[in-house]
């Protein structure tokens, strides 16, 4: 009898025994989460900015370019990659049980008064006996047992998807942000460049005088002391420049070296309006809420399989087969066919409680990855609205960062035409470029912060949630 006759028979044995099939345990449902109708610090409205891919965000070609290499050679994204695979692959494994397991067996030997292991009479004659047998296997998944542990296998593949989104967000997050900052010390070098230019005519101008008898000691040591401050600042930016380019290059997956880069910070943190969208949003937004979700959603399925284990296993065996005394007779099958189908239950009875603490146990761990969930929404709602407050604020900042440079300069040019009119000495040149050099370095990091909000906004928000992950690597 061939393995694949024996399917009907197991079909009319599962009938004939009335077995039918439930599932143990609670059905998955999300948890009800309180959340504002607005985030605190914008309106909500249904458009957001993380309805937009990254590179419709980010609008700078260079930095276009450093996310499109990361995506392609992060080993850690790779990494990432290779265990979604790997927990896709579990899900098969998991529902493997669903189906009937086939397999074959077959043995030959060779012997006087011998076959298969055992002595027998065959009147002293040397035989050449085999068999051939295949069969089918099946546990019944009358509790729902193993769909439970399918349905887990299934939240932990999709946790595991979410988990690589997050880690692309996170990516982007590094790499715009350091990009942004490697902008913000190009700025600040060239402040410190021009300070160094500008203090050393001050300088060359008070050592002047003084040799002329005109200036006095305490102008020369001012300007000095102003000039060698600043210069100090040099190669300090410079090896912070290195690092991060490094740090960026790492990153991308590439040796340390340059990284290219152009544009400036206003530009690109006003390149797109951020409207922020509805707070319901990121819970089907956020790859961090979904993971936790999808976790909370296998804890859920392993108190089925707890409780599932509670219950005896069934399971079915069919075999079939042929055996003959000669080798050479087992292709004409003169001997005798067999087959046979077997039902058999097992079940506990006594465990020492195991069964009941790993009910508990699931129990428990559904409550954990509960809590955890809902910890991870109030986490994203408060990181949304910070990061919307954030930049409102530090753009009046820098509006009025912008102003006091501005005053500063005019100052330091009104200054300078005093000295050159005879109605002031060149000391109050020097007063006020103190004051305007470490206000135009503030002017800096108060845009960096400002461009920096709008990475932190569009991860916050789970940006280019409507793409695959797929997608997100490749780009536009």
């Amino acid at each position: 009898m061939k393995a694949h006759n024996i399917c009907p028979i197991i079909t009319f044995a599962v009938s004939a025994l009335g077995l039918t099939s439930c599932m143990f345990g609670p059905d998955y449902k999300r948890p009800d989460t309180d959340v504002p109708a607005a985030f605190r610090g914008a309106f909500a409205t249904d458009a957001s900015i993380a309805d937009l891919p990254w590179w419709k965000v980010f609008k700078n070609k260079e930095l276009q370019n450093l996310l499109s290499e990361t995506y392609a050679n992060n080993h850690d994204l790779r990494s990432m990659i290779a265990n979604v695979e790997k927990a896709r692959q579990y899900v098969t494994i998991a529902n493997a049980p669903l189906f009937p397991w086939a397999n074959y067996g077959a043995n030959v030997s060779k012997g006087q008064n011998y076959n298969s292991g055992s002595i027998y009479n065959s009147g002293n004659m040397t035989t050449n006996p085999a068999a051939i047998q295949a069969g089918i296997s099946w546990e019944l998944d009358l509790w729902g047992k193993t769909r439970r542990s399918t349905e887990a296998a299934v939240a932990e593949y999709l946790a595991s998807e979410e988990g690589q989104r997050a880690l692309m967000l996170s990516l982007l997050s590094q790499v715009a942000d350091g990009y942004l900052s490697l902008l913000q010390l190009d700025e600040q070098l060239s402040i410190m460049k021009d300070s160094v230019s500008s203090y050393t005519e001050s300088y060359r101008l008070f050592k002047e005088q003084m040799q002329g008898e005109v200036g006095d000691v305490l102008q020369v040591s001012s300007a000095e002391a102003a000039l060698s401050a600043a210069k100090a600042q040099i190669p300090l930016l410079e090896s912070q420049i290195a690092s991060l380019e490094n740090t960026l290059s790492a990153i991308a997956g590439r040796v340390p070296g340059k990284i290219s880069r152009s544009g400036d910070l206003v530009s690109i943190a006003n390149a797109v309006k951020i409207p922020a969208g509805i707070p319901a949003q990121i819970l089907n937004r956020r790859p961090d809420i979904r993971q936790k979700e999808q976790m909370l959603r296998a804890a859920n399925a392993r108190v089925g399989v707890a409780i599932a284990n509670y219950f005896p296993s069934i399971s079915l065996t069919a075999a079939a087969g042929t055996a003959t005394s000669d080798l050479r007779n087992v292709a004409y099958r003169t001997r005798g066919n067999g087959w046979g189908i077997t039902p058999s239950v097992t079940g506990p009875i006594f465990q020492g409680g195991t069964l009941r603490a790993s009910e508990k146990a699931a129990k428990a761990d559904y409550e954990a990855a509960k809590n955890d969930y809902e910890q991870t929404v109030l986490n994203a709602l408060a990181e949304v609205s910070s990061t919307l407050v954030s930049r409102t604020k530090l753009n009046e900042v820098n509006i009025q960062q912008d102003n006091a440079v501005k005053a500063y300069l005019t100052s330091m040019n009104a200054a300078m035409d005093r000295y050159k009119t005879g109605l002031s000495d060149y000391f109050e040149v020097l007063y006020a470029q103190q004051n305007l050099f470490p206000a135009q370095v503030s002017r800096s990091q108060y845009r960096y912060q400002y461009a920096s909000s709008l990475v932190k906004l569009y991860v916050a928000l789970g940006g280019g949630w409507n793409m695959t992950n797929q997608q997100m690597m490749k780009g536009k």
